[in-house]
């Protein structure tokens, strides 16, 4: 194995246990023995950059591969790198979402703008509620942000027969689904992988280089193009198929086992 110098992590079910619903205290423990070790700590999920959470923010991550690989930023929440909509490609997606009165969030570089429908958003109440608190929401019922910005992706609440019709076959736009009627909108072709190669670049590294820890789809491609991949002990059998190591559940000290296989601890 190649000394490793960067291990990315995915946040729920990898570090996040889904038990408790916590970041168990093993892994902590470990995350901050691998940063003294000079491993560096990466973090990548759906989630903006400025919107982690405190309990993440604790941890003081490195990097964040936010909004599922669409933005790179650094420790102090600085964009590195982000894939920004096209005029047009707004424009479709607000017209959409206008003609099925869809939930409609928009993500842009420093806030989440609502634009229509919150209380159709499965996950805004409980977000707002948490650690991440009300500060990266902003409320736009103008819904007319998106002229002085462009965004880096969106997230839509709409019925899934009119998405696969509207966009299924698109080449320009991908929905992503994470409920039964939610999705994490990006440009096509963007997800954790490319995340992951704008930082390999930033900081001129080999991919050999680099460990990825994860447990469900949206991991899959970020762990194929790593040097190692390591899949959770309660993540899906595609992601273990594809895994170099498969370590304990999350809530089973996963975590610490993973980084004790790497050699960074």
């Amino acid at each position: 194995m190649n000394k490793i110098k960067v291990v990315v992590f995915d946040v729920d079910g990898t570090l996040y246990d889904l038990v408790r619903h916590e970041i168990p205290a093993s892994a902590i423990q470990a995350i901050q023995k691998m940063k003294e070790n000079g491993v560096l700590f990466v973090i990548a999920t759906g989630r903006t950059h400025y919107g982690l959470g405190k309990a993440l923010n604790d941890l003081q991550p490195d990097y964040i591969l936010a909004m599922n690989g669409s933005a790179l930023a650094d420790k102090d929440h600085h964009l590195i790198h982000s894939h920004c909509f096209t005029k047009e490609e707004v424009d479709r997606i607000l017209t959409f979402a206008h003609q099925n009165d869809a939930g409609l969030i928009w993500k842009f570089a420093h806030h989440m703008y609502i634009y229509q429908h919150p209380e159709k958003i499965d996950w805004l109440e409980g977000q707002m509620n948490s650690d991440i608190g009300k500060e990266p929401f902003i409320d736009c019922p103008s819904q007319d942000h998106h002229l002085q910005e462009l965004p880096i992706a969106c997230c839509v609440h709409a019925d899934p027969q009119a998405v696969a019709k509207a966009f299924g076959h698109d080449s320009e736009i991908s929905f992503l689904p994470y409920s039964e009627d939610g999705y994490d909108v990006v440009k096509k072709g963007l997800n954790k992988s490319v995340g992951l190669l704008d930082l390999v670049d930033y900081l001129h590294l080999d991919l050999n280089q680099v460990a990825c820890i994860g447990d469900n789809y949206n991991d899959l491609e970020m762990m194929k193009i790593a040097g190692t991949a390591i899949a959770m002990g309660n993540g899906i059998d595609e992601v273990k198929a594809i895994a170099d190591y498969v370590t304990s559940s999350s809530d089973q000290d996963g975590i610490y086992h993973a980084l004790k296989y790497l050699h960074c601890i």
